[in-house]
């Protein structure tokens, strides 16, 4: 009998001990797995697909109408934003897919959080934006044009009173003729490039719109007008997020200071604004 308690009391502290080494395994390697998800940054999160809807993508929804920044030619996505937002889909290890839509529909629809991750397409940070999503650091630094057939006597917004003005629905520019243009009839079109399109055909006196946007096409497009008067409003646009989704923001600042510190930026920005 006491052979039979000697063997049981042996195999009873064999089962233990197994049990004791199992456990400290288990501990060492929560331990392990603890410590690399801590050491893990934002933008590796990201390529995992854990800040997006999509597993492995950042999907960006833009109005492809606002060129330098963004413009559809030819079913492709180009631009200053487009290039941009594609650098920082490189930096952070994820595909970019880019999906067009009217711009007074995109802050509502990251908003909403149910179509897109982000949304870059010339949006200004304003204080009654940022009541609906979150923004990432600037991206580009904006003003407002005001922008006239070179044929016209205008000269400035004084002139422009009780005129018709063309301008981007949902944008800064509309905001801005609407608050500034005394009596003017401010009529706002789906996309920019139809204000300089009305403007070209006599339905409008005169375009308001971001200064870079207003630059780029008088030189590319609309030679036969010219900008006269230029309103340092001090504006810059963001990538919106939705507010529920603070660690992308995170991702994509961190991926916006790594290309601007390896020249990827300065690369993007001349191949669309240097003139020389």
């Amino acid at each position: 009998m006491k052979k039979k308690f000697a063997l049981v009391a042996v195999l009873g502290l064999v089962a233990a001990l197994a049990l004791a080494m199992v456990g400290c395994g288990s501990s060492s390697s929560t331990k392990k797995a603890t410590s690399a998800t801590s050491a893990t940054s934002a933008a590796a999160a990201s390529a995992s697909g854990s800040l997006t809807m999509q597993d492995g993508t950042l999907t960006v929804i833009s109005s492809l109408d606002f060129p330098p920044f963004e413009n559809l030619e030819n079913g492709e996505a180009v631009g200053f934003e487009m290039d941009l937002i594609r650098a920082l889909g490189d930096q952070m290890g994820l595909t970019v897919n880019i999906q067009n839509q009217a711009f007074d529909s995109l802050v509502p629809a990251i908003a909403a959080g149910s179509t897109a991750d982000c949304s870059i397409s010339g949006i200004t940070i304003t204080p009654e934006r940022e009541e609906e999503v979150l923004f990432t650091d600037p991206v580009i630094d904006s003003n407002q044009s005001l922008v006239v057939l070179s044929s016209s006597s205008y000269t400035d917004a004084a002139s422009l009173q009780g005129k018709t003005i063309a301008a981007q629905s949902g944008t800064t520019g509309s905001d801005w003729a609407k608050e500034n243009i005394p009596n003017a009839n401010v009529v706002d079109y789906q996309e920019a490039t139809a204000c300089f399109s009305a403007l070209a055909a006599g339905q409008a006196d005169a375009v308001s719109i971001d200064l870079p946007v207003a630059s780029y096409t008088i030189r590319t497009a609309y030679s036969d007008c010219k900008i006269i008067q230029e309103t340092p409003t001090g504006e810059q646009y963001g990538i919106a997020v939705n507010k529920n989704n603070p660690e992308l923001v995170s991702a994509l600042n961190d991926a916006l200071a790594e290309i601007k510190a390896n020249g990827t930026y300065d690369q993007i920005y001349n191949s669309w604004f240097a003139t020389n």
